[in-house]
Order: structure tokens, then sequence, then C-alpha cells
């Protein structure tokens, strides 16, 4: 909104500029005095409404009025017709700012044409309906002349609307963004390009080449294109506006293409061309602009995705040098307790409850331990740290070797563990291979109930060397099986901790096995129905000569075979 103080003083010059121009307008009407093919008046109308806002109507209506009743007609006739006029402008605005986003309607091509199709085909059919209207009533017209007066008053506030209303809303809007240095000769050059080229279209110029009669208004176009391409659709809305200027000089001089017909066709068959090439300059410099938008943008995205990335990436970073941190300092508790427990084995009581209590605490604090290891190693992997140590390795005997480690431990007395390994040879890194086995076998066991079996196969499958452990356990929900290896995912009995646990013994499983070149899957049927545990690395031929016979082991409270 205008301050109070500056609002008459932005009356007083609408009403001047508004005048001025109705005037001139008015001096090129042919079929009626009050009815001209060339009416920037709507234009200027248009811009100050959607500038200024609705309330420097009555600058636009006390200008329509002055410039009519200085002209021909009546009071009331006069009145009449700076209705019109007003009304056209209101509507115009309102369809503009609703529908085609106001001032910024030039931003986009599609509101560009909602712009053309509110603002300078719908809205000035008032303006001439009332217009003529008013003029017939009165005495003014008559009725026989009604359609081709209300076609040139039409015809001349569209052309009004689609030329100069563009030209000023921009340059109000943007004339904070001046040119910069460099492109002051190619705007120059541009600016002595457009106005050669409408000297020659629609001057005499073509007249000594014989040329005269020739359709050549398309010549006109490419330095528009030219200056809606390059430069801010301002400039591009100025030059139209100069090259109108200069078609209408020179057709009422009698020369262009346009010069054949009577002066009021000439003019209006004028304007039609010029507020379509205004319309389309307009809109391929909305496509322009849409263009350099959407480049920024995604330059302005790239630059916030690198950063988040970044910003991820030093969390990342932090995130595993505190797990490390974190592992290192929990050994040495660790450590002590461990300690500490052995020294009450040799002194403290030795009832049941005492070896009972002694027992759990050793068993908690190797859990713990192994907790802290695998937190560590997945610090490592993560951050790059672990280095593989490859060879040549025999998958059957490993696994073996691995399971007999285990078994060991006491930790397969309550289940049946069925091993079943052919040979097969992979280039595997012997201890971190051990470590994949191991946590395998740990996640079937603890997920697996007492007296339930597991099973372990090794062989080959086409150029894949394959370890499968396979449980009769708990299984997994069809939801939670892509997710298996993911570190934050814990199903609902690991939820309850029942079994002990992060859940990081899968995913250290996947980055190991990735770091061997292989890949790891999970199987389940659903709940209760057991699952499988895949790894597959790339096979070898072996390294030496081996009885391929299959082998068959059975450890556990199964009787071995062979």
């Amino acid at each position: 909104m205008l301050a109070d103080r500056k609002y008459p003083l932005t009356l007083a010059a609408l009403f001047g500029l508004y005048v001025v121009a109705g005037k001139l307008g008015l001096s090129l009407a042919f079929v009626h005095a009050s009815a001209s093919p060339v009416w920037p008046p709507t234009g200027i109308a248009l811009a100050a409404l959607l500038t200024l806002g609705y309330r420097v109507w009555p600058a636009i209506f006390a200008g329509a009025f002055v410039v009519n009743i200085s002209t021909a007609g009546s009071v009331a006739t006069s009145l009449g017709i700076a209705a019109g006029n007003t009304l056209e402008g209101l509507l115009a605005a309102f369809f503009v700012d609703r529908y085609a986003n106001g001032t910024r309607a030039f931003d986009r091509s599609q509101d560009v044409f909602k712009f053309a199709g509110f603002a300078a085909l719908l809205s000035s059919t008032v303006s001439a309906t009332i217009g003529v209207a008013s003029l017939a009533l009165g005495g003014y017209a008559a009725w026989g002349d009604f359609d081709q007066i209300w076609l040139t008053w039409w015809l001349g506030d569209a052309s009004g609307a689609l030329i100069f209303a563009p030209l000023l809303v921009l340059w109000v809007r943007d004339w904070r963004s001046p040119l910069s240095r460099g492109r002051l000769l190619e705007v120059t050059a541009l600016w002595c390009t457009t106005t050669l080229i409408g000297l020659a279209v629609f001057g005499e110029g073509l007249s000594h080449f014989g040329l005269m009669t020739l359709p050549l208004t398309f010549l006109c176009t490419p330095p528009l294109v030219w200056a809606a391409v390059r430069f801010r659709q301002r400039e591009a809305a100025m030059l139209v506006a100069i090259l109108s200027g200069i078609a209408i000089w020179e057709t009422l001089r009698g020369f262009g293409p346009f010069a054949s017909a009577t002066a009021n066709e000439a003019l209006l068959l004028l304007q039609i061309f010029m507020g379509t090439v205004s319309v389309m300059v307009i809109s391929a410099g909305a496509l322009v602009e849409e263009r350099r938008r959407a480049e920024q943008e995604h330059e302005e995205l790239l630059v916030r995705a690198q950063a988040a990335r970044a910003e991820a990436e030093a969390a990342n970073r932090a995130k595993d040098e505190f797990v490390a941190m974190l592992g290192h300092e929990l050994r040495n508790p660790l450590a002590a307790i461990i300690s500490a427990v052995s020294v009450l084995d040799r002194i403290g009581q030795q009832d049941d409850v005492a070896v009972r209590a002694r027992g759990a605490i050793r068993h908690q604090i190797t859990h713990l331990g192994r907790l802290v290891d695998d937190l560590l190693d997945i610090a490592h992997v993560t951050s790059g740290d672990i280095v593989l140590t490859c060879e040549p390795l025999n998958l059957a005997t490993s696994v073996q070797r691995s399971v007999s480690n285990l078994a060991s431990t006491g930790r397969f007395e309550r289940h049946i563990i069925d091993v079943r390994a052919e040979p097969v040879w992979a280039n595997a890194d012997l201890s971190r291979l051990n470590q994949v086995v191991a946590n395998l076998l740990t996640n079937a066991i603890k997920y697996t109930s007492p007296g339930g079996m597991i099973r372990v196969r090794v062989g080959g499958e086409q150029d894949q060397a394959v370890i499968g452990v396979a449980d009769t356990g708990i299984g997994i929900p069809p939801n939670l099986l892509p997710h298996m290896f993911d570190l934050p995912v814990q199903g609902e009995r690991r939820l309850n901790r029942a079994q002990g646990g992060l859940g990081v013994g899968l995913t250290l499983v996947r980055r190991l096995v990735e770091l061997h070149g292989g890949r790891v899957e999970a199987f389940s049927e659903g709940p209760g129905r057991g699952s499988e545990f895949v790894v597959r690395l790339p096979r070898i031929p072996p390294a030496k000569a081996i009885d391929s016979q299959s082998v068959l082991r059975v450890v556990g409270n199964v009787s071995s075979a062979r």
C-alpha cells in the first residue's frame, strides 16, 4: 500500500500519464473519435493497478473521463466510458492477481498466456461493450456501426494490455537490477539491430529493392528472441514497444506490409501482429527464466547435498571414533573384573551358590567382551582400518575347524550340530573367515531352542564357494528379512533382549563378507520356521591336490560319522 502522503502525488502522476497517452491514442481514431486501434492507456491502467494496488482507480477514472470529454461526447457518455475503462482495469488486475501470479505473471510461460487471456482478450470486452453502448445510447454513434467500432475498441485495448502492461510492470518490478558493464555493447548492438530491422520491414527501405509486397514481418522476431534469451524480459518488452512505435509511424506514412489496407484496418492488423509478437517474446523469456531458476535451484540443492554429505561423513567419523574409544575404555574394567573373579575362585567360598554366581559373572564378562570386540570391528570396517590378509583356503577345513573350536567351549551342549562340508577353495583371510562363521553359529545358537538342530554346509555352486548356516529356531518375519544385516534392526525376540546381544554380529558378517568380494543372504519361511544364512565368496581353483570325496562330520550330542 502507498503511504498516505504519497497517495495524492501518485494519483496526480497516473492521471497525467493516462491523459497524455489517451490523447495520443485518440489522435489515431478513424472509425470514431472515441475508438482507436492504438490504446496505450489500457496497459498503463493495468500496470498501475498491479504494482500500486487497487487504490489508484480514481486516477484511471478521472483520466478516462477527461480524455473523452475533451475529445467527443457528453458528460454522460464520458462517465460511461470512464466507468468501462476503470472496470476493465480492475477486472484484469483481479484475474491476473488471482490466476496468473500478479506482478510475477511473466516469470512462467503458463502465467504469460493466462495474462494474455484474462487481461487482453476477456477484460477488454467490458470496456468496449460499455463504451460503445454509451456512445450509441447518447446518440454519438450509429447502432449500425456498433460492430466496427466495438472491434476497433476491443483490439486497441487488447494490444495496449499486451504491449505496454508487461513493459511497465517489468520495469517497475525489476528497476533495481542494472545491466552488467560487459553487456552494454551487446545491448547497444541489439537496440540498433532492432531499430534498423523495424525501419527496413515497416519503412520504405525495402521498396528500393522491390520487396515491399513480400511478407517479411518475420524478420522482426530474431532480435526480439535474442533479447529474451540473452537479457531480462524487461529489455525484450522495451524492444517490442520500440518496434511497435516504428511500425505504427511507418504504417501511417503508407509503408510496410499492412499499408495496403485502410488506415484503421492497417493499424488493427499491425496491433494484432505486435500483440502476438509480444506474447511470444515474453513467454520465450519466461521459459529462459524458468530454465535459469531451475539450474540455480539445482546448484543450490547440489551445494546443500554436498554440505549435508560432508556433515554426515563427519558425524559418522565421530561416531566411529567414539565407538572405538568406548571399546578400548571398556576393555580395562572388564579385564579387572575377570581378574577379580579368578582371585575369588582361589580364595572364595566353594559352595554351589558361590560357584554358580562366579560362573555367571564369568559368562557375562565373556559375553561383554565379545560385544566390545564386535563394536570395535564394525568401527574398524566402517573407517576402512581393517586390511585383509588373504590366502587360498579350503573352506571345508576352515569351517570344520571353526565349528570344533566353538564346540570346545560347550556352546553346543544343548543343540544338535550337523556339518556337511565339501572341499571348495576361496581367497580369504582365515581369522576373519572364522569370525564370520563364529558369528553365524552364535546367532543360530542364540535363537534356537534347546534340542533344536543347526546345520552347516560348505560346497561349490558354479563360480561361487558357499557356506550355509541353517537352524530350526524362531525364524524371521518377512518384513525384517531385507534388513537383517542393518545395524539398528532388532526383531521382537531381540527387543526384549532375552537372548542378549546388540545385533551387531550380523552387520559385522556382512561387512567382512563384502570386504572379501562376496555377499551374504538371509532366508526364512516365517516365524517359528527357522532361518538360514548363506555366504557366497568368489571360488578359486584348488591350491593343492586334495581328496574330493565329500566329508560328513557331526558334532554335538549326535555320534560322529565319516
